[in-house]
């Protein structure tokens, strides 16, 4: 069975969707099944996706695939060969407000007439499931919830040594609450700035790590506090320490496919604090505190809650890493194997 992947989020940096796809093909490594003949196909140099996926993925669909899967939200417009593809979620659908160009973004049409051509639609999330049934009119036999993991030899708890330097090496000298994740407006950015100065009205010192890229322009950043550190893109090298050495992690997202960060924070043991949108509630009930969404109150109550009680951090802390052994790469791409053969009429 000869199938094709587009590879071109692996040209990224790993976030998002190039975390979906180094996770899926390492899955399949590890599964190694007799009858896959794997096609990664990526581009030479870094291309815009939208005339990739049109225009070149449009031909290499001709070249006798049995199936070519799409990690990026849609497919070609003709492809020519049965094709699948992985839509994280809808909320340039449900929340176009959320993203630039609002009502011109090309993935409001991209998303629903690609998830429709598609033979079948890969989910991570019951939710996102219902939603793609919703705003893209797919039949629930043909969306498959085969859902995500985590690298284990990546993000584990690190030796307390490990905290120290890497503690060292950014200057956090102060106790610090953590939040992980590309900077923009959705992201809660401005829950956890207005959560964090509550906060800091009994605990002086405690500072605010920001830790990803600027996606979106955030009006909350625009004339920060002092007490907010942001420190960009961090390797994964780094990323476990980081989170194991803060004294939570905030994860105030207003919504989310299903929030890779957290499940990384949680099989580090970090003590995560969580909004209970859908996702997070589906996924890491069980390992983190969640407050309701929207509310900078009630996150700095229960980010206080496990600043202040040891006993409730302790207990997030060593919920995590026993939540994260629970996703497995190796079974999503078990999962996408299956349904592949099916496509394939195998």
């Amino acid at each position: 069975m000869r199938v094709g992947v587009d590879g071109k989020p692996l040209l990224a940096e790993r976030a998002g969707v190039a975390r979906y796809l180094e996770g899926l093909l390492a899955g399949l490594a590890e599964l190694a099944p007799g009858d896959l003949d794997l096609d990664v196909v990526r581009p030479p140099a870094p291309r815009r996706t939208l005339p990739w996926v049109l225009w070149d993925l449009q031909r290499a669909t001709g070249r006798g695939y049995a199936v070519f899967h799409f990690p990026f939200y849609y497919p070609p417009l003709a492809p020519r060969c049965p094709v699948t593809v992985a839509v994280h979620d809808v909320l340039a659908l449900e929340h176009p407000e959320w993203f630039p160009r609002a009502g011109a973004n090309p993935l409001r049409w991209l998303i629903p007439s690609g998830a429709r051509r598609a033979a079948a639609v890969f989910v991570g999330s019951p939710s996102v499931a219902d939603a793609v049934r919703e705003h893209c009119g797919v039949p629930a036999s043909r969306i498959h919830v085969t859902g995500y993991g985590v690298d284990l030899t990546r993000f584990a708890p690190p030796p307390a040594r490990a905290v120290e330097t890497v503690r060292a090496r950014f200057g956090l000298i102060r106790p610090y609450l953590l939040q992980l994740g590309a900077l923009e407006p959705r992201r809660g950015i401005d829950l956890a700035l207005a959560a964090c100065a509550t906060l800091r009205a009994r605990a002086p010192e405690l500072e605010l790590v920001l830790v990803g890229q600027a996606r979106a322009d955030v009006p909350a950043l625009h004339r920060p506090h002092p007490w907010v550190r942001r420190l960009g893109r961090v390797g994964d090298e780094a990323l476990p320490a980081l989170i194991a050495g803060a004294a939570a992690v905030l994860a105030p997202s207003r919504g989310e496919g299903f929030d890779l960060p957290v499940l990384e924070a949680l099989a580090c043991g970090g003590a995560v604090v969580a909004s209970d949108i859908a996702v997070h509630r589906e996924h890491f009930s069980a390992a983190v505190a969640l407050f309701p969404s929207g509310d900078a109150e009630a996150l700095a109550a229960a980010a206080g809650r496990v600043l202040e009680d040891g006993e409730t951090a302790a207990r997030l802390r060593a919920a995590g890493p026993v939540l994260a052994v629970s996703f497995s790469w190796r079974e999503a791409a078990h999962r996408h194997l299956e349904v592949w053969r099916e496509v394939a009429g195998r």
